[in-house]
């Protein structure tokens, strides 16, 4: 694992006002070892313009139908020849130092196959920006518990996340009829199959909440209700029964822990994402 190959999809559709930012947070990190993949669904704006002009630095395009956002991660990471996955969101950007940092940490970590780190919310303009009913800019991610995950007190930001390659193979990919929120589902699949994660200190990318975002805008809760009831009888059926105390003292543990990080982060000079 000296310098092993990182597999990059990005799917996209109609993003063109974000897409190119997307594109060039890749191209543009520091480690040199990347397969870039884009599949974008046929869009009607000009994102295949912004595409054709970074052709030559993929590794591989798909412009046209692919069935939706999870069916084009799996069909990107089906094709993706790297040990080490992620991916990016069009609308998202990864700070310069991500890939090295994902890197670094699966080297220090031996038996690790998840690793994630903190966000920043952004705005369509890229200013600073928070989640809906929250205040906070920067969101911090506390240590990777089961339990804690089962509860709902604790979120893995896919933005800043990669895992191995046997992830994925042995999780079979992203469910494809999850409509709302096929990465938790994937980590999920990942702890049951007793993957080890590992949490990073540090901004690594930017989550860009905007009006036509499935965060912004509450797209899909309809949805959402289906697909978390879905998930939540995969945690009972693997015994993560969490009685109403205990998920009490988790949520409260959580926001403890990212208080205290808050603080920490406050009086250091940890670097916001460029």
């Amino acid at each position: 694992m000296t310098m092993p190959l990182v597999s990059i999809v990005t799917v996209s559709y109609n993003q063109e006002e974000f897409l190119e930012a997307a594109i060039k947070s890749v191209l543009n990190q520091t480690y040199p070892n990347i397969e870039y993949i884009i599949f974008d669904g046929g869009s009607t704006d000009n994102s295949a313009d912004i595409i054709n002009r970074y052709r030559d630095r993929f590794a591989y395009v798909n412009i046209g139908p692919d069935g939706g956002a999870p069916a084009a991660l799996n069909a990107g990471f089906r094709i993706a020849t790297g040990t080490i996955h992620a991916f990016l969101n069009s609308d998202d950007i990864l700070c310069p130092w991500a890939v090295e940092t994902w890197i670094e940490t699966f080297k220090s970590n031996p038996g690790t196959s998840v690793v994630f780190g903190d966000i920043e919310i952004i705005d369509q303009h890229g200013r600073p920006g928070h989640l809906p009913g929250r205040k906070v800019s920067t969101f911090l991610a506390p240590p990777y518990s089961p339990r804690r995950y089962a509860a709902g007190a604790s979120v893995i930001p896919q933005q800043a996340s990669a895992w191995t390659s046997s992830v994925f193979e042995r999780v079979g990919g992203f469910r494809e009829d999850n409509a709302s929120c096929w990465d938790y589902e994937f980590f999920v699949d990942a702890t049951l199959q007793g993957f080890c994660f590992k949490q990073i200190s540090g901004v690594l990318a930017k989550f860009r909440v905007h009006d036509s975002s499935i965060s912004g805008t509450g797209k899909h809760n309809e949805r959402r209700i289906i697909d978390h009831s879905r998930i939540q009888e995969k945690w009972l059926s693997a015994n993560y029964r969490i009685h109403p105390l205990e998920r009490f003292l988790l949520l409260k543990s959580a926001q403890f822990i990212r208080a205290g990080r808050y603080l920490m982060r406050k009086f250091s000079k940890e670097s916001n994402c460029g």
